[in-house]
């Protein structure tokens, strides 16, 4: 059954997919993340037009509603925002998660002292898993633009070794 998966063509479509769509995201991550603000801008809009619509003709009738007007509004500034700003929406999301994981890391930090202090078994795992947060969330906090494009490299890396992988998988299931 494996073999049969591995030895079909799509398989190999879907490795050569992965590289294809792992290598923009590893040379271009700035572009590539401006690209996805743009879509969730364009998103907005698609989003707002009914809205618009259904204001409009409810205007026409008397019977408007403000909701809708709301919901027209809203999307269109945050898509001017994002199509003019998009490193603000970018950088945004890597911000929170910082300050999540250092609030993390935080809160682990009298554990680890009392390990360090007491010789806890374990010790090691104690002092990772309270200095990694830490160090990550500052990262994240300090630098939330360059984060968010390393993310974008580190998932087109990831797209990248599994298309790989899969390829190489698939090329020798045919060739045994």
């Amino acid at each position: 059954m494996f073999n049969y998966f591995w030895s079909r063509n799509a398989s190999v479509g879907m490795a050569v997919l992965y590289i294809a769509l792992g290598l923009p995201l590893v040379l271009f991550p700035a572009a590539v993340g401006t690209a996805f603000v743009w879509a969730l801008a364009i998103g907005c809009v698609v989003y707002a037009v009914p809205h618009l619509i259904r204001y409009l003709q409810g205007r026409k009738v008397g019977q408007s509603f403000g909701g809708d007007l709301f919901l027209t509004v809203l999307p269109l500034f945050l898509a001017l925002f994002a199509l003019f700003r998009p490193h603000v929406i970018l950088s945004f999301l890597p911000f929170v998660l910082g300050a999540l994981l250092l609030m993390d890391g935080v809160g682990k930090l009298p554990l680890m002292l009392a390990a360090i202090q007491d010789h806890a078994p374990g010790l090691a795992f104690c002092v990772i898993s309270t200095l990694v947060p830490l160090i990550v969330g500052l990262v994240l906090i300090v630098n939330p633009f360059q984060a968010a494009q390393m993310v974008i490299m580190v998932f087109g890396i990831g797209l990248i070794v599994d298309g790989i992988g899969d390829l190489i998988t698939a090329l020798s299931a045919r060739h045994p």
